[in-house]
């Protein structure tokens, strides 16, 4: 399997999730050198959903190329990752379908579909270390001081639902779009 990165979006409605998977197929981002990453995405149920309240569903979209197994090296360019990223923040942007927590990141779908509270753990994250160069630096071997340092909880997407449960790390988060909050990377702006 390897590691890669992702864009993980939790879903309550199975449907959603689904209808936002086929979104994905056949897409591509063009890159700023022209040339063309390749997404591939899938819906899995969260592996807790036995014993929630709540079924979660978590859409993963994946990159070929941006993880470990037929490593690109050039998708890890800051141009090309932050063409990447911008295009999935525009995608939830646009989004008319309800989700509660969206985060691309290495491994970002699977720590999703896996966290139990993610409230818990985003209000743990916030306020310890959790360094997100160590993963793109496993990954590429290439020095960690070429990547944008970071927590690894950065760059999350919430719903107001789960924003109003963080009582202690509000103040970190910023309005991304009607009834969402962000926790902004440091040094990161959308290209538009």
């Amino acid at each position: 399997m390897g590691l890669n990165y992702s864009l993980g979006i939790t879903f309550i409605n199975e449907k959603d999730a689904d209808v936002c998977s086929k979104e994905f197929f056949n897409q591509k981002i063009v890159l700023p050198d022209g040339n063309l990453a390749e997404l591939f995405s899938y819906v899995s149920e969260h592996a807790d959903n036995q014993k929630m309240q709540e079924k979660l569903y978590v859409l993963s979209v994946s990159i070929n190329g941006l993880g470990n197994v037929d490593i690109d090296l050039r998708l890890f360019e800051t141009s090309n990752f932050y063409t990447i990223r911008d295009f999935f923040y525009q995608y939830l942007r646009d989004l008319k379908k309800d989700f509660e927590f969206a985060h691309f990141e290495l491994e970002a779908a699977d720590y999703l579909m896996c966290a139990e509270e993610m409230t818990e753990d985003i209000a743990f994250l916030v306020k310890n270390l959790s360094v997100a160069d160590e993963g793109a630096q496993k990954i590429t071997g290439i020095n960690p001081s070429e990547f944008l340092s970071k927590r690894y909880i950065d760059g999350i997407v919430i719903s107001f639902k789960n924003y109003r449960k963080l009582k202690n790390a509000q103040s970190e988060f910023q309005i991304f779009k009607p009834n969402y909050y962000w926790l902004p990377l440091k040094e990161f702006k959308f290209s538009k």
